[in-house]
């Protein structure tokens, strides 16, 4: 098994002026890369606690990563667009002692000390360092979202971060010094997908940042600028991307492969994304940050297409077991598994267990095993019970999208006292015929799913935009979703 950081280390002295990132006219070489890591991990060598590291697609975010690992500390990312109140709550649960600050902004932050990337320019001494991290110790913390408002902080072991790493990498059919991009923000687990593949077979990372993913028009600049052939993003990403006319492999002969985690691919979109890129690999991933990422994958052909919808997530990367609960509820077994929340004993202890000798997460996630792919059926707290009948909202939205006039939709679940009282649909529509208005629109929408759903499951009202909102990962934002439509 390639250990990460020292195949860094080796394309640093095999390919030295190679770009291993850039973000827009800001870019860093392996050699620069190793060599700042270093003189962070000379400043990070006497700690015990996680840095963190603060900013947007900065390179020297990725600086942080390496040199916090090899320091043997591991990291806590955070992106510009968390909240301070949030910010504040992640730095008091870590206690760190240093952070690294990759913006030009002053922080007023109590507690650590500031690293600044000028700071890292000038550290004394050039000799490398060798990685000092051992397997079980914390490579990095993510912080997600947690029920209670206070946000759970991931921890990633080494070992998992090792074992993730060379599983995408036997993945990736195209080998070495490919051009990589990458969607998500390094506060959001996607990002590793492309991070650490990435490096691993020195190739370059091309960072997408949140103005890129708010003008697409800047976007598709940047892809015409930059040959990439590895994708790696949401499938809500795409579906905004998709709507871009020249994303074809006839324009973009380079990109080759596609990689989507974090939520559902939907079936319309893996089929046009497969008659715009017939030669392209295309893999739908599926995996919960508990997990490191993402612990199944299924490569996206024209049968898995015509046979399937919804789309299968795949199978379980190797030395990693999933089962159901009676509940139907997904567990996941192995190395991959978090060491669990940091500093939170109550909520770790609910969904981490010792199962067979590994360890085990409950996902939450409702699954089933069908003709040996594992298909996820939404979460369980996605199920609400209207008027005594018990339903599933993606079930609801998977329907909807089959309907001709639907590109995208999302349902939401309208409450009076604590109780659904209807269902609310927000949808974006394919090409539709001028003369419709929105009440035949929606007509003709509700007839067709009565073909498909029980009446009862039909959304009551549909509300009509140009796109869905996305949250700063590039995911549907559900949350933003239900608020516009309270107003």
């Amino acid at each position: 098994m390639k250990d990460i950081i020292q195949t860094i280390i080796e394309n640093g002295k095999n390919f030295p002026d190679q770009v291993a990132v850039k973000h827009n006219d800001e870019s860093l070489t392996y050699e620069a890369l190793n060599q700042y890591a270093d003189h962070l991990a000379v400043i990070l060598k006497d700690t015990k606690s996680p840095l963190i590291l603060y900013g947007h697609m900065s390179p020297y975010m990725i600086v942080g990563m390496i040199g916090s690992i090899k320091a043997g500390c591991g990291y806590v990312p955070i992106d510009t667009s968390i909240p301070q109140e949030r910010v504040v709550s992640i730095i008091n649960k870590i206690a760190p002692q240093y952070l690294l600050n990759t913006t030009d902004a002053q922080l007023h932050i109590e507690g650590p000390s500031i690293i600044t990337t000028t700071a890292l320019l000038n550290v004394d001494g050039d000799s490398p360092i060798e990685n000092s991290i051992n397997d079980s110790a914390i490579a990095y913390t993510i912080f997600t979202s947690g029920s209670t408002g206070e946000p759970k902080g991931v921890q990633i072991s080494y070992e998992s971060l090792n074992l993730f790493t060379n599983w995408m990498i036997q993945l990736n059919q195209l080998g070495l010094n490919q051009q990589w991009l990458n969607q998500a923000p390094f506060s959001f687990d996607l990002s590793v997908m492309s991070i650490y593949p990435c490096l691993a077979t020195a190739g370059t990372l091309n960072l997408v940042d949140k103005t890129m993913i708010n003008k697409p028009k800047l976007l598709n600049q940047m892809l015409e600028e930059t040959q990439i052939n590895v994708w790696v993003s949401t499938p809500s990403f795409m579906e905004m991307c998709l709507m871009l006319p020249h994303l074809t492999e006839a324009h973009y002969s380079s990109l080759k492969e596609f990689f989507f985690c974090g939520e559902m691919l939907a079936h319309r979109t893996a089929q046009l994304l497969q008659q715009r890129f017939p030669s392209a690999f295309i893999y739908n991933t599926y995996g919960p940050t508990e997990a490191t990422v993402a612990v199944t994958s299924v490569l996206i052909t024209e049968d898995i297409i015509k046979k399937y919808n919804p789309l299968p997530v795949g199978i379980p990367q190797s030395g990693t077991s999933l089962t159901l609960t009676e509940e139907g509820e997904l567990v996941i077994l192995g190395k991959c598994v978090s060491e669990g929340y940091v500093k939170d004993k109550t909520r770790s202890e609910k969904v981490f267990k010792m199962q067979d000798g590994q360890k085990a997460y409950y996902t939450g996630d409702k699954a089933q095993l069908k003709d040996n792919q594992w298909f996820i059926n939404g979460r369980i707290d996605y199920q609400i019970k209207l008027n005594g009948y018990r339903m599933e909202l993606e079930e609801i939205e998977c329907q909807l999208r089959e309907v001709d006039y639907v590109r995208e939709a999302i349902v939401v679940p309208m409450y009076r006292d604590g109780k659904v009282i209807n269902l609310n649909a927000v949808v974006v529509l394919n090409h539709v015929e001028d003369h419709m208005d929105n009440q035949t629109i929606t007509h003709q929408i509700k007839k067709e799913l009565k073909r498909l759903i029980p009446e009862y499951m039909i959304p009551k009202k549909i509300t009509y935009t140009d796109k869905l909102p996305l949250t700063m990962n590039g995911k549907l934002d559900r949350k933003k979703i239900a608020e516009d439509l309270l107003k």
